[in-house]
């Protein structure tokens, strides 16, 4: 019987809790990794669309770990091979043929966050030539893939940037142009303080600022459930930042570039939300979409070689 959303929800929540230590400390260990989902017979192919955003959610949460240090694993190379299949295909609707550029931009950080991935399932025997298939790769390759994170750091927000733009196309339009008006809090959280945007606004018809973004899809655009989520993440990374989510996502995107948070957490933090915005819209339509992709990838499976638009399994 496929995970539902609860047990999904548990695990991730169990492994969190296994991992902090007295004093703050990080263990990943034993005790932690029991509580993987692969472990626990999680399938993101077989899940319903809950099951899925709370994967979403659960997997974003475990790479927000004190000191914002973290290790990738398999769940989210699964996971985010998945969503990549779903989103992607044609069934699914996200992007018109004018966006082909943000679409193109989802599926090269997608092959990003899976260039390093190695199938945990290969036998003792064929690690040589795993190894000797990488060896002969040009070096260059071979630093993309190992630096693949880093990469999809500076690839995540812009792609988050512009997931929200294409939500919000009725108040704003690709380049940031304001089409209408609306309201976002300023920082600092006093009430009755925002900064109002406009297309008659002189010095604010122009809205780039992902965290005002952010709130505008928050407040006016999101649906229930990608809004509840996103208020999940962002009250995980207040707890880490003691600063409001999408305020600290903004700090993020000033510091990344001088490396005052671990790459991998920018990464799997900021993919996390795109993927989120992304999927929000297509909850009516996913099961038939998971049944379609499902049987396209059972026909590729049959064919020799891999194609550039193939994601899942990511190995």
């Amino acid at each position: 019987m496929p995970a539902t959303a609860e047990q999904i929800r548990q695990l991730c929540d169990e492994w969190l809790a296994a991992v902090m230590q007295p004093g703050g400390a990080i263990a990943i260990g034993g005790a932690s990794e029991r509580f993987r989902l692969r472990v626990n017979g999680v399938h993101f192919h077989e899940v319903d669309f809950d099951a899925l955003c709370a994967g979403i959610v659960g997997l974003t949460k475990v790479v927000l770990l004190r000191g914002l240090g973290t290790v990738v694993d398999f769940d989210h190379q699964l996971l985010w091979s998945w969503c990549a299949e779903v989103l992607l295909c044609r069934e699914a609707g996200v992007f018109q043929p004018e966006q082909g550029e943000l679409r193109k931009l989802l599926a090269t950080a997608i092959h990003c966050a899976l260039a390093g991935s190695r199938n945990p399932n290969v036998r003792p025997s064929d690690w040589h030539r795993e190894n000797l298939i990488a060896q002969i790769q040009s070096v260059h390759v071979q630093e993309l893939a190992g630096n693949s994170m880093l990469t999809l750091a500076y690839l995540a927000f812009p792609l988050l940037e512009g997931l929200v733009k294409l939500k919000c196309a009725a108040f704003v339009d690709m380049s940031g142009k304001v089409l209408a008006d609306f309201e976002v809090p300023k920082r600092g959280g006093e009430p009755g303080r925002t900064r109002a945007y406009g297309p008659e606004r002189p010095r604010d018809r122009q809205c780039n600022s992902i965290r005002d973004l952010l709130l505008l899809y928050r407040a006016r655009v999101a649906g229930d459930a990608a809004g509840q989520c996103l208020d999940e993440i962002f009250v995980r990374i207040e707890q880490l930042e003691e600063t409001p989510g999408p305020d600290a996502l903004a700090d993020w995107r000033n510091s990344s570039l001088h490396g005052s948070r671990t790459y991998p957490t920018i990464a799997g933090t900021v993919f996390g939300c795109a993927l989120l915005v992304a999927a929000d819209g297509i909850a009516g339509r996913y099961e038939e979409m998971r049944q379609a992709v499902v049987a396209n990838i059972a026909r590729r499976q049959q064919m020799p070689g891999r194609f550039g638009d193939s994601f899942y399994p990511p190995w």
